[in-house]
């Protein structure tokens, strides 16, 4: 279970609803435009920036080992791909679901392919239920800091910052427009290619992999699966709705 300490704006546990109502309707609007083919954005939904740190940092200065070096800046901060995972019972549907329509995509025409994978997303992502609003999920690309960092300290932040567009409102901007900031705390579990979390986040990746807005890349050697443990709310608001 988790609970909300409004007068700090945390939430244990979980994401809160607002934060994954975002998540959801960014990633669908995100994949929808592209099938429409407007312009693509920065997906900030989809790529928080990360924050990891040695276990030195966990016992102040080396921790008694002289041989780490104390650069002054031990943290290591990195833009990775991070999505809402489906609750366990459904887990392997869909990533059956997304294996079998990538392989089909391959031998049909871009525009009858796409429609059948941005179908697939939408119905994974048209149901905010489907999801296990405890965990966030990402595949490691280059092995570098962050890996290290994390095989010697599970704990790792997420800072998410955004833009929510209320419905109804104008492209442009204006009243239908509010800001969405929250940093998400938790433990990160290492997994390996034979977890089936790991398969999923493999699937979902390769189910766009060769469109535009994804590098390719040869390899994914591990995955993480986050656990959240606290969520804070970051987003910014008008002081003078304050009295203050």
């Amino acid at each position: 279970m988790f609970h909300v300490e409004m007068k700090q704006k945390k939430t244990v546990n979980a994401l809160p609803q607002r934060c994954l109502e975002w998540l959801v309707t960014s990633r669908m609007n995100f994949i929808n435009e592209m099938k429409e083919g407007k312009p693509l954005r920065y997906f900030s939904a989809h790529l928080p920036v990360m924050a990891t740190w040695p276990a030195s940092m966990c016992n102040g200065g080396n921790g008694g080992n002289d041989d780490v070096v104390d650069t002054g800046y031990p943290v290591n901060m990195t833009v990775k791909g991070i999505g809402l995972i489906p609750r366990d019972e459904l887990l392997t549907s869909f990533t059956e679901m997304f294996e079998t329509i990538t392989v089909s995509s391959r031998t049909k025409p871009h525009m009858e392919s796409i429609t059948e994978r941005v179908g697939a997303i939408n119905k994974l992502y048209g149901d905010i239920g489907n999801f296990d609003p405890s965990v966030l999920g990402g595949l490691e690309i280059f092995g570098g800091k962050t890996l290290d960092n994390l095989n010697e300290n599970s704990n790792a932040s997420l800072l998410y910052v955004g833009m929510h567009q209320a419905d109804g409102a104008s492209a442009g901007g204006g009243m239908g427009v509010s800001y969405i900031s929250f940093q998400v705390n938790g433990h990160i579990e290492i997994l390996n290619k034979n977890n089936p979390y790991y398969r999923f986040l493999l699937a979902s990746r390769k189910l766009f992999e060769f469109d535009k807005f994804h590098i390719f890349q040869p390899d994914y050697p591990f995955g993480y699966l986050i656990k959240i443990k606290e969520v804070l709310d970051k987003s910014p608001w008008s002081k003078a709705s304050t009295g203050h």
